[in-house]
Formats: structure tokens, C-alpha cells, sequence
């Protein structure tokens, strides 16, 4: 039993290493994204519940867009209770190309963002759809740079999203966290085999919707991004990632713990049912939870205990530290984001222990709801 259970521990850090040597690769290779010169029509969806505080900063950055070509921005009021509303209606007495949607008018199978969401698809009028959340900021090239993406052979645009530095061990964390999830997503697209998608930043065409849909994903929390990206992937789309800085979105900075644990279990809710769409991509990622396990058992077996295996808990560190500092060497060097070694040793040092407790707390998914609303 005892040699059993090693045989499949070394199964799984042997996965787990592959897995950061693909992401390594996949980032050295160069992009050859072909671009489309000719303003294509595109419709911007943004599902927004209680979002006041941040929809004029959004609004005046989608108003600002340098776009010659034909364009729409849906707004989906997600039953917010605050003067989301108000503002959005706002923007559109002024500005006819800005729309308000309400979620109500989603399927009354869809609960939560996707429900919003199929409410601002069913009233796009252009076949390209571009989606962002309200507590981004975008540049005024990121419509056109993610338009230009677009052509006969792509049908799925991953997007590139950094947080912020900001000088709060919180947000430190948060930033080189997402930026290797990130680095992640733009090596498999790289290598063809597309793990993961942000809703923060991505486009597809409204005819995939309209084949696929959420109802397959209506008891996710999430869904919207990477699942329904796997989702797509069945039907043999196109998938590249926009690794233009023109086309890079700024997320929003956590400066409290709780918050950015309640974003991060939302996120890692789609994970245990993974499997179902993608059995490599859930394989990589049951082997990322069970290294990181492993090393805090060999941890807690090198102080407490008699410390045997203390060469084998350094070994397992030391190809892990190497192969995820290349990963991020590589990301950083094609997406033109800034190297800080210090920044990386933190989250190293706090990620195991951290995807120990995301994993977890991903069996509880359940009570977070979008946005502090309701829970599925």
C-alpha cells in the first residue's frame, strides 16, 4: 500500500513538473498573430451588478475608444440595488452607441453573470463580441487591438489582464499570482492546447454562443471564461492570445485578504468539475494540488519529525523554484511585464500553502455568491 501511494505521488509531481515545463516552452515561442486592418463591426458586453463605484471609470474608458469601426456597448444591470441603473442610462441619453440591458432578459436557466451575459448577447447586433468586467480600466487601444485579431481562421481571443502594483502585501501577492495564471493561459494557447480564458479580457464570435451557450454550465459560479473556452474547444475553434500591450487590461487591486480569497474560490470553484470538459487540463491541476500538499507534509515530517526525507523535500523545491522562475522569466518577457525577484520569492514561498486552502475551500464554492448577490 505504502509503495502504491509513492508510485502515485511521483505520478503526480512528475505531472505537475511537465505541466511548468510546457508553460515555459509554450511562452518562448513568438507570436504570429496575424492582423486584421479592417475594422470589423464588434459589440462590448459588460455584466455590472452594484458596480457604481466603478462604472463611470469604465464607462469613460469604453466612451474613449480609438475605433473607426462600427461598435455597440452593451451594458447588462445585473438587479444591482445601487445607482448602477441611473448611471448607465446616463451614458446612454448621451451616447446612443452605449445600451442598457437588464438581466432579467437572460434565460431563466442561467443564474448569476451568465445569465447577464446571455441577456447582452441576445442583444448584440455584430457577430464579434469583446467582454470586460466593470472594475477594469482599459486603454484606448484595447477595442481596435483585440479587433484586429479577427479573421477567417480565429474564432476565440484570450486577452491579457495585470493587477496593479500596489504596495500592500495583499495586492503583491495578487499580482504575480494572476500574472502566471496569465503566463499559463498564453503558453497553451501558444502550444494549441488552450487550458484558460479571463472574463476580464477575451472576445469570441456571437455564432459559437449561439451553438454552445452556458446551459451546459449553469451549475458552475463561474463558467463564462475558461469553461466555456473548453466547452468551445469541442467544436474545434480557433483560439490565440492577444499578447499585444495595446490590448492589455488593469485589473482590480485587492487590498484585503478576505477579498481576494472570496475572488480566487470563485475562480477555483470551475476546477473540481474540470475533469468533465478537459481530463489533461484537471489532471495538471489535481497534480498542482497534490505537490503542493506533498511539500507541506515533507515540511511538517523535516521539523517535527525524525526529517528522513528532507533530500527529497529540496529536491522537489529546487526543480519547482527553477522551472517556475523560467515561467516567469518568459511570461515577463513577452508581455512586457516587469521582472521583480523579490516580488516572485513572496508568492513562491505563500503559494503552497495557498493552493492547499484553494483547494479546499473550492468543495464551498457554493456560498460565494457574484458580487456579495445570490448563491446558486
Amino acid at each position: 500500500m505504502y509503495l502504491a501511494l509513492s508510485y502515485i505521488a511521483l505520478l503526480l509531481i512528475v505531472i505537475y513538473m511537465i505541466s511548468l515545463l510546457l508553460y515555459f516552452v509554450g511562452n518562448c515561442i513568438p507570436s504570429n498573430n496575424k492582423i486584421n486592418k479592417e475594422a470589423v463591426p464588434i459589440s462590448i458586453i459588460v455584466a455590472v451588478k452594484n458596480g457604481e463605484q466603478s462604472l463611470p471609470i469604465l464607462l469613460n474608458n469604453l466612451e474613449n475608444q480609438n475605433y473607426k469601426g462600427m461598435i455597440e456597448y452593451l451594458i447588462v444591470d445585473d438587479e444591482s440595488t445601487d445607482n448602477t441603473k441611473k448611471i448607465i442610462n446616463q451614458f446612454q441619453n448621451k451616447n446612443n452607441k452605449f445600451k442598457y440591458v437588464s438581466s432579467k432578459e437572460g434565460s431563466k436557466q442561467l443564474f448569476l453573470k451568465k445569465r447577464a451575459l446571455d441577456a447582452g448577447i441576445k442583444h448584440a447586433k455584430f457577430d464579434i463580441l469583446l467582454f470586460t468586467d466593470v472594475d477594469c480600466k482599459l486603454k484606448s487601444t484595447w477595442v481596435k487591438s483585440m479587433a484586429e485579431c479577427f479573421n477567417e481562421h480565429v474564432d476565440y481571443v484570450v486577452g491579457f489582464s495585470e493587477v496593479p502594483y500596489f504596495n500592500n502585501v495583499i495586492s503583491w501577492f495578487q499580482r504575480i499570482d494572476f500574472f502566471m495564471l496569465l503566463t499559463a493561459a498564453r503558453a497553451t494557447c501558444n502550444l494549441k492546447i488552450p487550458f484558460a480564458s479571463t472574463g476580464q479580457n477575451q472576445a469570441y464570435r456571437k455564432k459559437i454562443y449561439h451553438e454552445i451557450g452556458f446551459l451546459n454550465l449553469s451549475d458552475s459560479i463561474q463558467g463564462d471564461d475558461s469553461l466555456f473556452l473548453q466547452l468551445c474547444l469541442k467544436n474545434n475553434i480557433s483560439v490565440i492570445f492577444n499578447d499585444n500591450p495595446k490590448s492589455f487590461v488593469s485589473s482590480r487591486i485587492e487590498k484585503k485578504f478576505w477579498n481576494l480569497i472570496k475572488q480566487r474560490i470563485r475562480w477555483s470553484g470551475d476546477a473540481k468539475i474540470m475533469w468533465k470538459f478537459n481530463k489533461i487540463f484537471f489532471s495538471i491541476i489535481v497534480a498542482t494540488f497534490s505537490t503542493n500538499l506533498l511539500i507541506l507534509m515533507l515540511v511538517y515530517e523535516s521539523i517535527f519529525l525524525k526529517g528522513t526525507y528532507i533530500s527529497y523535500l529540496q529536491s522537489i523545491l529546487f526543480i519547482k523554484f527553477v522551472l517556475e522562475l523560467l515561467t516567469y522569466i518568459s511570461g515577463a518577457l513577452k508581455l512586457n511585464f516587469k521582472f521583480n525577484f523579490l516580488l516572485f520569492l513572496y508568492w513562491f514561498i505563500l503559494e503552497i500553502p495557498y493552493v492547499l486552502f484553494m483547494g479546499i475551500s473550492s468543495l464551498f464554492v457554493k456560498y460565494i455568491g457574484w458580487r456579495g448577490g445570490e448563491k446558486i
